[in-house]
C-alpha cells in the first residue's frame, strides 16, 4: 500500500527462530522522517520506531531491522516521508 510519494521494493523477513529481520527497499521523494516494525500477539499491537531524517530527498534506502519474533504472530514494515506520505506492507505472519 501506498501513496505513492514513498515505494517499497524487494521486502522480506529473514532467518528463523526468535533472530530475524525485517528487510525492505525504500525509494522517497520528500525528505524521509521514519519508517516502523509494527507487530502483534493477538492481544495488543506495538511499534518500533527508526528515525530516517538524515537521508536526503529523491532517494533510495535498504533498511535492515534485525527484531525478536518470540511471541508475535504478525509483523508489518511502513515508511513515512516529512510530508506525511508512506508506505506499508501488508503483514507477515511469523511461524
Amino acid at each position: 500500500m501506498t501513496s505513492g510519494e514513498v515505494l517499497l521494493h524487494d521486502y522480506s523477513v529473514q532467518g528463523t527462530g526468535g533472530k530475524r529481520t525485517f528487510v525492505a527497499d525504500v525509494d522517497w521523494t520528500w525528505p524521509a522522517e521514519f519508517v516502523e516494525l509494527v507487530w502483534g500477539d493477538g492481544k495488543t499491537t506495538n511499534r518500533e520506531i527508526v528515525s530516517a531524517t538524515a537521508q536526503a530527498p529523491f532517494s533510495t534506502r535498504h533498511y535492515s531491522i534485525p527484531f525478536d519474533s518470540a511471541g508475535k504472530k504478525w509483523i508489518r514494515f511502513a515508511a513515512w516521508d516529512s510530508a506525511g506520505n508512506g508506505a506499508f506492507t501488508q503483514p507477515v505472519h511469523l511461524e
